[in-house]
């Protein structure tokens, strides 16, 4: 069941792309941080942020390209993978505006829709069947495309917020894809996973604490968008709710962080709206937290990718189980979950 072997010519692919995307990484990094000092495209901190000098952002842009170069080089590209290199080149440079000039939630959330409209145009959408409801399926499904997208979009760049977090937990779900593609024999999928798994590892040497560079919304949006592309077209499971289940699962800590602060920001009432829920800027996220219990920032950071560790693998095994036993291993990421906001919120562990 677990045994696909991978033909020779496959891995010779797999080991250019890993190879490639990580030295283009390495190299586009360094030079991005020093363009970026000359530049003054700096992150400044300030009280709700972690790191006590400015620091260089807008890596994503070496991220992108050191992800779709090896992929276009390599020649083996369908339709659907071509639509993520495009549409993360559009996420890249919504997010590159954003790190420049601040873009409002509105211009945001029109940006997000037309990329809906563009992974609809290359295949990438969900495909729900809806009995009952008087609407089309492809009006169904693009709604649902685009809140999906939305909401990655919107926890990739939330978890970003302690250095190599959420570049770590997207090499580990991304990881996850590429278990699932060399398992179900999708061996074009496995290079799209393969070639972000390099090209963060690159990005991750220079990010890694204390970071000389930061991804910024740049790094972010490409990374939202290409994970939850590559979500909805995952051959995650020939069962629909497991199909559904787990990409949820292995995407569930950002997914987690995002909807944890909205939630305790309108219980605790820092903010008065969803939407000042979701655009606030606060030390209140998964990591702040743990920081706050005293953990220092890496350690904080291990803790967190232990848990999208732990959840991935949980996540990958419900697709091999029966369906009773693919609920216990549901309950036990929910669990997980659960003893991770009661470890949070013991006053006792909290920083005098």
């Amino acid at each position: 069941m677990f045994k696909i072997p991978i033909p020779d010519e496959w891995i010779q692919h797999y080991a250019y792309i890993l190879l490639s995307s990580t030295f283009l990484s390495l190299i586009l990094t360094w030079f991005s941080i020093r363009i970026m000092k000359r530049m003054n495209v700096m992150d400044i901190p300030d009280e709700r942020k972690v790191h006590t000098s400015p620091v260089p952002r807008m890596a994503g842009i070496g991220i992108y390209i050191a992800f779709a170069m090896p992929l276009l080089a390599c020649g083996h590209v369908n339709s659907a993978q071509l639509g993520i290199i495009v549409g993360g080149a559009i996420a890249l440079v919504i997010g590159a505006v954003d790190d420049v000039h601040r873009v409002s939630a509105v211009g945001k959330l029109l940006s997000l829709f037309g990329l809906t409209i563009l992974m609809w145009y290359f295949g990438i959408v969900t495909n729900f069947h809806l009995t009952g409801i008087q609407l089309p399926d492809l009006f169904i499904n693009i709604v649902i495309t685009m809140l999906w997208l939305t909401g990655i979009c919107s926890a990739i760049n939330a978890l970003d917020h302690l250095d190599a977090l959420a570049g770590g937990v997207s090499v580990i779900s991304a990881a996850a894809y590429l278990a699932v593609s060399i398992q179900s024999g999708q061996w074009l999928w496995g290079l799209i996973s393969i070639s972000l798994i390099g090209s963060l590892l690159g990005f991750l040497f220079f990010n890694k604490h204390p970071a000389k560079i930061f991804m910024g919304d740049s790094g972010s949006f490409f990374l939202g968008f290409s994970l939850a592309s590559m979500g909805i077209m995952g051959g995650w499971s020939t069962n629909p709710i497991k199909s559904v289940v787990i990409p949820i699962a292995v995407l569930s800590v950002p997914i987690f962080d995002l909807c944890y602060v909205i939630i305790a920001r309108r219980l605790n009432g820092t903010t008065q709206s969803l939407r000042e829920s979701i655009v606030y800027c606060g030390k209140d996220h998964i990591g702040h937290r743990l920081m706050d219990m005293g953990f220092c920032q890496v350690n904080a950071v291990r803790i967190v990718w232990l848990t999208s560790f732990t959840v991935a693998i949980s996540a990958l095994t419900i697709r091999y189980t029966k369906i009773w036993e693919s609920i216990l291993f549901l309950i036990q990421i929910i669990m997980i979950y659960v003893i991770l906001i009661i470890f949070m919120k013991a006053p006792h562990l909290r920083k005098k």
